[in-house]
């Protein structure tokens, strides 16, 4: 994650041009982050414990290798197999990558001073700049029918203005 506020110069004319021209300010932040790790687990008691901790499946090569890495397919399905009736799987915890998320917002200001101490500030700013799918959590229950499918994501570009009076 990072940011950044940088003042654009002034510019050299006078008059109407520079007063429309000058005292802007960019703002930006971007977060960059890897998927959140993650466990398959069983839909069914295949261990017949009952109700209780989830159960997993015997997996047989890694999940994050071979997928689509598309909402339709985000891992490697078939690596999943049920296990032998009263048996637990072999599947380890947290061994498949969720999607990342990465994200670029930006934000333009210009502050005009008033009489008396008074302030006016103007803002535009864009969510989500680069309009980047960023995937929500995916289904993670094996063997259903939407098995490694993810069905949403974050919000699509988003932008606002505002005005502020600051006295």
């Amino acid at each position: 994650m990072g940011n950044v506020i940088y003042a654009l110069p002034d510019v050299g004319a006078s008059g109407l041009l520079s007063a429309l021209a000058s005292g802007w300010q960019v703002t930006g932040i971007w977060t960059l982050q890897s998927g959140s790790p993650f466990t398959v687990n069983l839909g069914t008691d295949v261990a017949n414990i009952g109700t209780g901790p989830a159960q997993r499946p015997n997996v047989s090569c890694d999940p994050n290798v071979g997928g689509d890495g598309t909402a339709q397919q985000w891992f490697n399905t078939n690596c999943f197999s049920l296990p032998a009736a009263f048996t637990f799987g072999n599947s380890g915890r947290n061994t498949v990558l969720a999607p990342g998320y990465a994200d670029v917002d930006l934000g333009v200001q210009r502050i005009i001073r008033l009489s008396q101490g008074a302030q006016l500030q103007l803002r535009w700013e864009v969510f989500n700049l680069l309009n980047r799918v960023n995937f929500d959590m995916l289904n993670r229950t094996a063997f259903t029918a939407n098995f490694g499918r993810i069905f949403s994501a974050q919000p699509a570009r988003q932008m606002q203005g505002g005005i502020r009076l600051m006295f």
